[in-house]
């Protein structure tokens, strides 16, 4: 940042993980939202069964002995199941009974199993009431054996299927209780809810890609990836500090013209991450090489430094772009009350960090800040290393004067969320204006 600063002992900067191919993938927060989908949509199918009313069922079973021919038994075998599932068959069943039933619900209750290699047919009638059920499956067999008998009727003796057909084993049929089980009401909900997220997701993504690999970051801004590393205070860097100097050993590979002083950060949108990016650097500098730090919350319209260290309610640029207080009027010490607990441990000495909120009146410091920025940014010069929160770019805030009295931009942008369209016209943006050196931090989410 200046020519006292060395960076020549600092941890390697985190490795920036190329891909070979453009894979898509979501972010943590998008498997999140799907993980959430998912439980919900379990545990309401869980209770939906946990409320459904238990069935009753009857198993009948029957064996079918029609002669010698173990061909021809199995294809008889086949033939009665199929005509026990026909709706014919339902019919037939539903006048024999009588019953209000309709004939697909009387199909439906009826289901037939046989085991292989054998003659052997299991009927089972599942209805909601156990008269019901008790009516259907007696009547199972008669309504069969007068089919058949009615078929073979007009044949001649010697065409009809010789003994009896079909007789029925137990004499006392099979009587349960069945219930749905809540586990399956959980597991097919949370599949279902896990393949209506993802697809949604999917879409999402594919109307709207985001980047999810250094490689975007190459193809959309055209820009070097400097570090990946996790969001400050997420819980999984175990050691953040360490990380925020290898930021730092690479932006000093884009000071090749000399020292930078005053470094904008900037981002295709306006997040919290980015602001706490910048707070570990200015943190980080002035532990580690001695020099008082201003940051200076130029994002007028998200306000994401200011935000971030409580101070709101406080003037800052603003003022100062429209000449009501001075610089030094505006520099809030961030021990003062200002210190978010994401930053334990990093926080430098009493005075080594100042930051400049963005102001109350921030409505007409818009226009402003083309003609006056220059006059806040000279009143920091030679007392502090500036970071500069820098607007969403391209957006509202006019930018262009910003960028080009900065010694180094980084660009910002979050895995998984930072739209690549979005990227695309931050890095055709920061081309057509800034001739400083620019430089790509992705944030892992």
């Amino acid at each position: 940042m200046t020519e006292t600063m060395s960076l020549a002992t600092l941890p390697d900067p985190m490795l920036v993980e190329e891909k070979s191919s453009l894979n898509v993938s979501f972010s943590r927060n998008t498997w999140l939202a799907i993980g959430i989908c998912s439980l919900v949509l379990g545990f309401a199918a869980m209770g939906y069964a946990l409320t459904v009313p238990p069935k009753y069922a009857v198993t009948r079973t029957l064996l079918v002995v029609t002669g010698s021919n173990p061909t021809d038994n199995s294809t008889i075998v086949m033939s009665f199941g199929a005509i026990i599932g026909d709706k014919g068959f339902a019919t037939e069943l539903k006048a024999r009974t009588g019953s209000d039933l309709l004939v697909s619900e009387i199909m439906g209750m009826i289901s037939v199993d046989s085991p292989p290699e054998s003659a052997i047919l299991q009927i089972t009638v599942e209805a909601p009431h156990l008269e019901q059920a008790e009516e259907l499956s007696g009547q199972i067999a008669p309504t069969l054996r007068d089919m058949i008998f009615r078929q073979q009727r007009e044949l001649p003796i010697e065409q009809r299927i010789p003994g009896p057909i079909f007789n029925e084993i137990y004499s006392t049929p099979v009587t349960e209780k069945v219930y749905v089980p809540w586990y399956m009401g959980l597991i097919g909900g949370a599949v279902l809810g896990f393949v209506i997220a993802f697809v949604v997701a999917t879409i999402r993504q594919y109307r709207q890609p985001v980047i999810s690999s250094a490689r975007d970051v190459g193809d959309a801004l055209d820009l070097p990836v400097l570090a990946r590393l996790p969001a400050i205070g997420d819980g999984r860097n175990a050691n953040p500090q360490d990380a925020v100097l290898g930021v730092l050993a690479a932006i000093e590979r884009l000071g090749v013209r000399g020292p930078i002083h005053r470094l904008v950060v900037v981002g295709p949108d306006s997040t919290l991450e980015r602001s706490k990016l910048i707070l570990a650097l200015g943190c980080a500098i002035a532990r580690n090489f001695d020099q008082p730090v201003a940051l200076i919350d130029a994002d007028l319209e998200h306000t994401g430094l200011t935000k971030l260290v409580g101070a709101v309610d406080e003037p800052g640029l603003a003022e100062c772009l429209t000449g009501e207080l001075r610089v030094d009027q505006t520099l809030l010490r961030l021990e003062n009350g200002h210190t978010p607990a994401l930053l334990s441990g990093m926080v430098p000495p009493s005075g080594m960090i100042r930051v400049m909120p963005a102001g109350l009146n921030r409505s007409g410091s818009l226009l402003r800040m083309r003609s006056n920025l220059h006059q806040v940014l000279g009143g920091l010069s030679g007392r502090y290393v500036v970071v500069v929160d820098g607007p969403q770019v391209p957006g509202p805030v006019p930018s262009n004067q910003l960028l080009s009295m900065a010694d180094a931009t980084l660009v910002v942008v979050t895995e998984g969320a930072t739209a690549v369209r979005d990227a695309r016209f931050t890095g055709d943006a920061l081309r057509a204006v800034s001739t400083n050196p620019v430089g790509a931090i992705i944030i892992k989410r």
